[in-house]
């Protein structure tokens, strides 16, 4: 019998060793998780399938990396959303793992399908730190249905920021909420027109980075082939960089209407301070808000929808050379990147501070009563 005990002490030990070495706590301590939320079902169904062609073409993860975690929820057009991990094998294939599959019914942009997403992300790879990027179409801070049929006359609007699906879209106050359960290192916006300080200060405490364009973005959206490495690889600040120059790369090799392009990176431990520095400008100069010569201010729409102004050129124009002072060191503690083509489309830019910001009408009455309950307007006082 005695000299059995040597082989079992050798197989107790065996154990131990391969229980001290698959420590689920001490892993999740050790993980970065990137997920990129893709809500294509709708008119973008074609490029959100093209953009995750080139996912599947560029640097991934290995498989054995379990510190390197990239997932894709991605749902398109008659095909059911499904939330997977994409990694490569030792050959150096992309491969798909799916985690969940959800029911054709699903609507992406409505808030419980994201915090659902999430939360089931976080339950199959429980990580420290965690990045998103959300992808689909956007407008903003604007109330939904806000930017293709103004509702002045309509008698009420709901909060919109990100997503459509079948005419649904996301309420910016239901996407801060999704977003509070965990805290991001960065969220980057594949989506138009969300550079703006009022979706950035509602957000401030969701993420320490963001990226995102005050103008809309080409439906060729964000290189994916060369971003993926920087956001593993670098950290967040140096990675968010990388991913905006990368950006501008892809499209100022373009020619024509194609090299349009406007993208900022924010630092939102900088918005409280931006957010006090407004607040007293817009409190002195109320009356010449209400009429400043917005033709003159540098706009990031088309099509007359004219809720998007650059947030310098328009708080320089009202500022006293003291005020003024106070708000652009804010500004550049906030917005530490930004970059712009000369024109995007029909819009040339001459003056370029990376946020937009919206110069409210008194004849808006619908849109100002909307923009009150913003977290931005309830601390600077912006419209009364």
């Amino acid at each position: 019998m005695k000299r059995f005990l040597p082989i079992l002490s050798a197989l107790l030990l065996a154990a131990l060793c391969l229980s001290g070495c698959h420590n689920p706590e001490r892993e999740a301590r050790k993980r970065q998780v990137v997920l990129l939320y893709l809500a294509g079902n709708n008119s973008l169904s074609g490029e959100g399938q093209t953009d995750y062609s080139y996912l599947k073409q560029s640097w991934l993860p290995q498989a054995n990396n379990r510190e390197r975690i990239f997932l894709v929820y991605h749902h398109f057009t008659d095909q059911n959303p499904v939330l997977l991990r994409l990694y490569q094998d030792r050959k150096g294939n992309s491969i798909e793992e799916i985690i969940m599959e959800y029911p054709f019914e699903t609507n992406s942009a409505d808030p419980q399908t994201l915090t659902t997403v999430l939360a089931d992300a976080e339950n199959a790879w429980p990580a420290a730190r965690h990045g998103l990027i959300l992808w689909s179409h956007a407008s903003g801070f604007l109330p939904a249905g806000y930017y293709s049929d103004p509702k002045e006359k309509a008698g009420g609007a709901s909060l919109m920021s990100f997503g459509e699906d079948h005419g649904t879209e996301m309420e910016l106050e239901d996407l801060r909420k999704a977003l509070s359960h965990y805290h991001y290192e960065f969220i980057l916006f594949d989506c138009c027109l969300m550079a703006n300080v009022e979706v950035a200060y509602e957000l401030r405490n969701c993420c320490d980075y963001m990226v995102f364009s005050p103008t809309e973005i080409l439906s060729d959206g964000f290189p994916y082939e060369s971003i993926i490495q920087p956001l593993f690889s670098l950290p967040a600040e140096e990675s968010t960089k990388q991913v905006c120059k990368s950006y501008m790369e892809l499209y100022r090799a373009q020619s024509g209407l194609y090299q349009s392009a406007t993208i900022t990176l924010v630092k939102t431990a900088g918005l409280n301070q931006l957010a006090a520095a407004c607040k007293p400008i817009f409190q002195a100069h109320r009356d010449q808000i209400l009429t400043i010569d917005r033709s003159q201010i540098q706009p990031y729409f088309r099509f007359n929808k004219h809720w998007y102004y650059d947030i310098d050129d328009f708080v320089g124009r009202l500022a006293t050379d003291a005020e003024y002072r106070t708000f652009l060191s804010a500004l550049n503690q906030t917005v530490i990147y930004k970059d712009a083509t000369e024109s995007f489309l029909s819009i040339d830019i001459t003056h370029y501070s990376g946020l937009s910001i919206y110069i409210p009408r008194p004849e808006y009455t619908v849109l100002n009563n909307f923009y009150k309950t913003l977290q931005w307007n309830q601390t600077t006082g912006l419209v009364q």
